[in-house]
């Protein structure tokens, strides 16, 4: 997934990356993952249908704040936090979706975002489940074919 020997970044380290939005702008953001949160097992069964799903599992949620620093206004439905994921032991987290996994406080609604501009933050949020006895825990930031940033919690 990512480059060997690239170190990972540090919880709070910016990197820099152009991002398409489905719009067809392209702004230029600043990302950085600020945490993870990890919850418990009963948290875990409250996010999904089927409690035999979450069995062994716990959340995840990362929390990565976004700068718009450059470029087009995203006048709506920012995708760049889509982008975000949670990687437990070397592996992809499970993401948790719809209206069980709530938003944690202080976390925008990137469908709720309208005329992001230039030097405006918004700190996005995504759920996964990740195995209960995580060793390693890392977010991973990458779009469709392009280098992966990384950061180690």
């Amino acid at each position: 997934m990512r480059s060997e020997g690239e170190p990972p970044l540090q919880p709070g380290q910016a990197a820099t990356r152009a991002f398409k939005e489905d719009t067809g702008v392209e702004p230029t953001y600043r990302i950085a993952a600020q945490k993870v949160d990890i919850g418990t097992a009963a948290e875990a069964k409250a996010l999904v249908s089927n409690p035999a799903d979450a069995e062994g599992k716990v959340p995840a949620v990362a929390y990565v704040k976004y700068t718009h620093l450059r470029g087009a206004t995203v006048n709506e439905y920012p995708r760049v936090g889509d982008y975000a994921e949670v990687y437990a032991d070397g592996r992809r987290g499970a993401k948790v979706t719809g209206g069980d996994a709530g938003r944690p406080k202080g976390c925008a609604d990137s469908d709720e975002i309208k005329n992001w501009r230039s030097g405006q933050s918004h700190l996005l949020c995504n759920t996964f489940l990740i195995p209960a006895r995580a060793r390693s825990v890392e977010v991973m930031w990458t779009e469709i074919g392009g280098e992966p940033f990384v950061w180690r919690f």
